[in-house]
């Protein structure tokens, strides 16, 4: 056991191959962010031009922490 968790720690990746798991890793992330920002538009309301892009862009990337916030306060 200690010695398959051993070579699992010591494999080496490059450069390309983190790319590629940030990039696997982040199209899901954002695509449930856009869903989830798109559903619930509240707090766009009112605002327009850099401020409705910068919010709506916040909520895409933090749309974990406002799924959590959603859950606890209802």
């Amino acid at each position: 056991m200690i010695a398959k968790l051993r070579q699992l720690l010591n494999y080496e990746m490059t450069v390309a191959e983190w790319i590629s798991v940030a990039v696997f890793l982040g199209i899901p992330y954002c695509i449930v962010g856009l869903l989830w920002s798109s559903t619930h538009t509240d707090h766009l309301r009112g605002m327009q031009g850099a401020d409705l892009v910068v919010s709506f862009l916040g909520a895409i990337v933090s749309w974990p922490v406002l799924l959590f916030s959603n859950v606890c306060m209802t």
